[in-house]
């Protein structure tokens, strides 16, 4: 333990003079940004070996008699995106397959890709392409239609309507004059019109049709809530669907919500009428977005939706595509080299199948006195916490402080991970619908999009369960959750250098997980806590 923490600093330099070098520099010597990435540091590098962790249980032979049915499942799915010839064979033919179809033909191809992919404005529909965007491949554009806990009614589960995100990482991309914001512009555009001609688009119209495309982005960007203006009560907006109607007439909000929610997979909400209630967390920006929509071409609002789509898919696609966007995230992150195909499948597999993963890599790598460590660790923490607030805390009143202290009493600890995780029937149950072959990965992916798209709605209606948690056991991360008062440890964090084990003396346990338990402990008292 000590010659790791001697490994990471730089003793030729005073911490007086320069007490970053001093504590980061051997880190930083030792570990170079790698070339598939724009930025690196421990959280990263803990991914990366978690990752390598999962690509081990991943590669191992399927055994029908060891493991269960969603393991073979994962490693189905895992092995048919390793298959890259398979990849490079299909190339382009299923996305076309798609593009030929409604809601997804698209205009910028023109007839160039077969009569049936010809796009037509009479037949165009904006309430079906979001819908089938959201509903079959969760895409989430104009618009952000979730399930989550009502906000001041926190023991249930209620439909949330939000701004979405865009193509670009953030609205300044679209709204400043810097040069590199608008080298960002320049390079995105570029990077759309090579994808439609790749895809069979004629060079001049596509240009013409994309730079129309990114005018309408950059219109959607300047009416976005920014984020210092998303507070917790400006957002909170609770009406019934006909309220929201009568507010924002110009779009079928209640057709839009019952053509997303499969109802053979929930027949239940199949009665989701005006009356059912939903969270609205921004209005202004869904009246301003239909006003700009009403004045937009029929053309331009298809040929948005669908590259939408087209550039969620693209990672599926064979490596010309691939390389396309390399280009592009040259210039937008400063990537040099892809993703390694293995990590690739590895982040998909562990997307598409968190709890089947997680149980993998738990009976693997997550030993049962870690978790009773680090439920030790969080309690002296919380009295910490109390202590403080007691003997330290003048500025609260005596009221305050009594429910502040009821409060961080309350506070539940999640540790490794969820317990149903370990129970293969419910597991193999909940996954039922899926049905992947090693010889069809884009196949395989769209089933894994489907069920990404209807899962939340299970939740509709119900309870929230507030002593139950849905974190991945694989992610290396650590969270507060608001609705159920959860401080929440994964097992992909509790690995070293931030957890240390039985092993190894406290101290560095409590110097390293335990400043990210007070971290996190401390967010159920800040400004959304």
């Amino acid at each position: 333990a000590a010659a790791s923490i001697l490994s990471k600093i730089n003793q030729s330099i005073d911490p007086c003079e320069n007490f970053y070098r001093f504590a980061c520099d051997g880190w930083i010597y030792n570990h170079p940004i790698p070339e598939d990435m724009s930025n690196y540091g421990v959280y990263p590098w803990l991914r990366h070996n978690v990752d390598l962790k999962l690509k081990a249980l991943l590669e191992k032979p399927i055994s029908k008699r060891r493991d269960s049915e969603a393991v073979q499942k994962a490693k189905i799915l895992y092995a048919s995106c390793m298959n890259e010839n398979k990849v490079e064979k299909a190339d382009v033919k299923p996305l076309l397959s798609i593009l030929r179809h409604s809601p997804f033909r698209w205009p910028v191809l023109e007839s160039n890709i077969g009569p049936e992919g010809l796009w037509s404005e009479r037949r165009f529909s904006l309430v079906q392409a979001l819908a089938t965007l959201r509903g079959q491949y969760s895409n989430s554009v104009f618009i952000r239609l979730y399930v989550a806990a009502d906000d001041k009614l926190s023991n249930r589960y209620i439909l949330k309507l939000d701004q979405a995100s865009l193509s670009l990482a953030s609205r300044e991309d679209y709204l400043e004059n810097t040069t590199e914001a608008k080298s960002y512009r320049d390079a995105f555009l570029q990077f759309m019109v090579d994808t439609a001609v790749l895809l069979g688009a004629n060079a001049s119209r596509a240009e013409s049709d994309m730079k129309s495309v990114l005018r309408l982005e950059v219109k959607i960007a300047e009416i976005m809530i920014p984020y210092e203006n998303r507070t917790s009560e400006v957002m909170y907006n609770k009406m019934n669907i006909s309220e929201l109607s009568a507010m924002i007439p110009q779009f079928d909000w209640l057709g839009y919500i019952k053509k997303v929610i499969d109802t053979k997979l929930y027949p239940e909400l199949k009665d989701i009428g005006p009356s059912e209630n939903v969270v609205v967390r921004v209005p202004q920006y869904f009246k301003d977005l239909f006003r700009i929509l009403e004045n937009e071409r029929k053309k331009t609002l298809a040929n948005y939706l669908v590259w939408r789509m087209v550039y969620s898919r693209l990672f599926n696609l064979s490596r010309r595509f691939q390389y396309r966007w390399l280009e592009f995230s040259r210039v937008i992150h400063g990537t040099t080299t892809l993703l390694p195909q293995w990590d690739k499948c590895v982040d998909l597999v562990e997307s598409a199948l968190p709890y089947v993963v997680g149980k993998m890599f738990v009976n693997a790598h997550f030993q049962e006195d870690k978790k009773e460590m680090m439920e030790e660790l969080t309690e002296g923490i919380r009295w910490a916490f109390i202590d403080m607030l007691e003997k330290e805390n003048d500025w609260m009143d005596s009221e305050t402080k009594r429910k502040a202290y009821e409060k961080a009493k309350a506070v539940m600890a999640k540790v490794g991970y969820p317990q149903f995780i370990m129970n293969d029937t419910y597991i193999n149950e909940d996954i039922k619908t899926m049905k992947f072959t090693e010889s069809d990965y884009f196949g395989n992916v769209l089933q894994t999009r489907k069920y990404a798209a209807q899962s939340d709605f299970y939740w509709l209606r119900k309870e929230v369960p507030k002593t139950e948690w849905f974190t991945s056991p694989t992610t290396v991360n650590a969270f507060y959750s608001a609705s159920t008062n959860q401080i929440r440890f994964p097992a992909g964090e509790l690995q070293k250098p931030f957890f240390w084990g039985t092993e190894y003396p406290r101290s560095l346990s409590y110097g390293a997980i335990g400043v990210i338990v007070g971290h996190e402990f401390t967010h159920g008292f800040d400004s959304n806590g």
